[in-house]
């Protein structure tokens, strides 16, 4: 089916007819959202940085530091549901703040001496068959008697 303006603009899969198509500077949803109009998570954000006075101590906190205050003392006080939402709350924010591990290049000669040194330690703490040096199969019953001990200046 071809376009009445166009002759050669094929048609099909991805390809609307002309007619069809957005005009330039035209929303696809012209009547959507209206700029400026704010989405739930934002409303809630706002809602809960506002302040309000609190009987206690006479000082202005958030809703945020009051709803928080109110889960923790009900835990406190032995509330089940609390104490749950309390703990899956602190566990989420332990495993949001947990540093990645980086490895950082071994760059300087003393510090490969350093590397080197404790790698030598961990293989000679290993059984011989967990020493990756070794290529050989597991030891024998004679082989397995006798212990690797570290040099004098390792220890």
């Amino acid at each position: 089916m071809a376009d009445k303006e166009d002759p050669q603009y094929p048609v099909g899969y991805k390809k609307p007819p002309r007619h069809t198509q957005f005009k330039p500077g035209m929303s696809g949803n012209a009547k959507g959202r209206p700029k400026g109009a704010k989405n739930f998570a934002t409303v809630i954000e706002k809602e809960l940085r506002t302040r309000i006075e609190v009987t206690e101590n006479g000082k202005r906190i958030s809703k945020r530091q009051a709803i928080a205050k109110q889960t923790v003392n009900r835990a406190a006080a032995g509330d089940p549901k609390a104490t749950s939402t309390l703990l899956n709350e602190a566990r989420f924010q332990e495993s949001q703040n947990q540093l990645p591990v980086t490895q950082t290049p071994v760059t300087g000669a003393e510090d490969q001496m350093v590397m080197e040194n404790i790698l030598q330690r961990i293989r000679l703490s290993q059984p011989f068959y967990l020493n990756p040096e070794s290529h050989s199969e597991a030891p024998s019953e004679d082989e397995s008697s006798t212990s690797i001990e570290p040099n004098e200046g390792e220890r």
